[in-house]
């Protein structure tokens, strides 16, 4: 009696426990790959950051300190007499942010561009000692452009200037060094349009500095608004920039929140495996007191779970873009009501098509219902991307049967893999032609592009599902043109008459 009523003991607890047990295992595994891929997206969102800063930062330093190639070319022009530069010098000075044009024969500045306010300056001597005269000196022994700076001038105020040493043709016709000329641009107004004063409000914060020559201590050059915290660098990488190096730290804004969502995930894990094993081990009571009644209640709940299963598997498409769209809305519900109104619509359409087309029983569709799953999930995110996404449409009224989902996955591609990778953003183009014998879809992209011919590209994944879904259909097919670099055109066809 005592051993039957020990194992009924065992039986009861037992199997709850376990299954509490591998639901916490389970779900502690969910978690970290949860934490992994988020940890993961947060590195691509500042590596793409880190990059756009530092692209648009060489842009703003090399078209000013190109400048001094017109110095040289007048030079080289009059054998070295810059008497009569004044008009090109007002041309120059026009310019945003140029603070004066400097010519130093032997490295000693003897012509000052405008000659007002900047008289401290003429006879430095750029070969002696002095803030920024380091870099000249570097220039000269390299022969080529230097920027110095940001470092306080002779002058007053703060600048960055470009060193370009001199070499003209002597009568020998060889080359002869002459001296070095100058640029300097004011500090920090140069950087007045840089995404820097944006960043915080992406979640992250960003410093740009450098170790200055003249006294080997850090500089900062550039910071956001919300300063990074030294502890808390998630990415440091170095700019290389006119024989100068700078460096570039980023950092989330709020380093603790990826700890105290883990933190909450993991209660959370606990308190669900709990009620698990409790649920489990209350049905099991359930099950022995009523063994009909539980039977029946069993297979209800296992229909019940094959339905959540099924909603389960669903709601994994495009699981990124539903993230990143729900987060916007968020944001957008409060800051902008209608355009967060028009997203939810947007979004209702793109989920309402993509359920039609995977119950659909033909696996076939009309044109027009797969173009507005299309325009909304463009509008989406051009609402997220901003001026980084632009599309155009070339379709005229018409209607047609297709395969469902082949246009949508393409410009999805199109979008994911061609644009957003891309600086700057760009454009996704749609057009429609009738053909006698079909008509012809073609997607455009002037995004990064990508190798079709490679075997190892998650970019053409989603384009080969496309490929093997057409070739279900006779008279359908799709063609790739897309290069490194170059964009991607895809061209789908479809028959007018076809058999499935």
């Amino acid at each position: 009696m005592k051993e039957r009523i020990s194992k009924i003991i065992h039986n009861i607890y037992f199997l709850p426990i376990t299954v509490a047990i591998v639901c916490f295992l389970a779900l502690l595994l969910l978690i970290n790959l949860y934490r992994s891929q988020r940890n993961e997206e947060e590195a691509l969102r500042m590596e793409y950051i880190a990059r756009t800063v530092e692209a648009e930062t060489y842009e703003t330093l090399s078209y000013q300190l190109s400048k001094t190639h017109i110095l040289e070319g007048h030079l080289i022009e009059t054998g070295g007499n810059f008497d009569d530069f004044g008009p090109i010098a007002e041309g120059l000075l026009k310019e945003p942010y140029v603070r004066n044009l400097l010519f130093a024969p032997n490295g000693v500045v003897k012509g000052i561009f405008p000659i007002e306010g900047n008289e401290p300056v003429y006879d430095l001597d750029m070969n002696g000692q002095g803030q920024g005269n380091l870099e000249a000196q570097a220039a000269i022994q390299k022969g080529e452009l230097y920027m110095a700076g940001p470092f306080e001038m002779v002058e007053g105020g703060l600048g960055i200037c470009g060193r370009l040493p001199i070499y003209l043709r002597n009568e020998s016709g060889e080359r002869e060094y002459w001296g070095l000329v100058s640029i300097t641009l004011s500090y920090p107004d140069i950087f007045d349009n840089s995404p820097m004063q944006h960043i915080n409000e992406q979640g992250y914060t960003c410093r740009i500095w450098r170790i200055n020559p003249d006294d080997n201590k850090p500089q900062t050059i550039l910071e956001t608004e919300k300063t990074v915290d030294r502890n808390a660098i998630a990415l440091s990488r170095q700019m290389a920039l006119f024989n100068s190096e700078w460096t570039l730290d980023i950092a989330p804004l709020n380093p603790l929140l990826s700890s105290i969502i883990f933190t909450f995930l993991l209660l959370a894990n606990i308190a669900v495996s709990t009620l698990v094993g409790v649920g489990l081990y209350l049905n099991s009571k359930v099950r022995r007191m009523k063994a009909e009644e539980t039977a029946a209640q069993i297979r209800l709940l296992q229909e019940q779970l094959e339905q959540e299963q099924t909603h389960m598997l669903l709601s994994q498409i495009s699981s990124h873009f539903f993230y990143h769209t729900l987060n916007a809305l968020q944001a957008l519900i409060v800051l902008q009501p209608d355009a967060a109104y028009k997203m939810a619509g947007d979004f209702a359409r793109y989920l309402r098509f993509n359920l039609d087309s995977i119950t659909a029983p033909s696996g076939m569709g009309t044109f027009k219902d797969e173009l507005r799953a299309v325009r909304a999930y463009a509008d989406i995110n051009v609402q997220q991307l901003g001026d980084r996404l632009k599309m155009e449409y070339d379709v005229p009224d018409i209607d047609f049967d297709i395969p469902t989902l082949t246009i949508q996955p393409v410009v999805e591609n199109a979008i994911l893999h061609g644009i957003k990778p891309k600086i700057g953003g760009g454009t996704v183009s749609i057009s429609v032609q009738e053909m006698v014998a079909y008509w012809q879809v073609t997607v455009t992209d002037d995004g990064v592009g990508f190798s079709p011919d490679s075997t190892d590209n998650s970019k053409s994944v989603g384009l080969d599902n496309v490929r093997k879904r057409l070739s279900r259909f006779d008279g359908c097919y799709m063609t790739i043109d897309s290069q490194p670099g170059m964009g991607t055109k895809v061209v789908l066809r479809f028959a007018k008459n076809y058999d499935n």
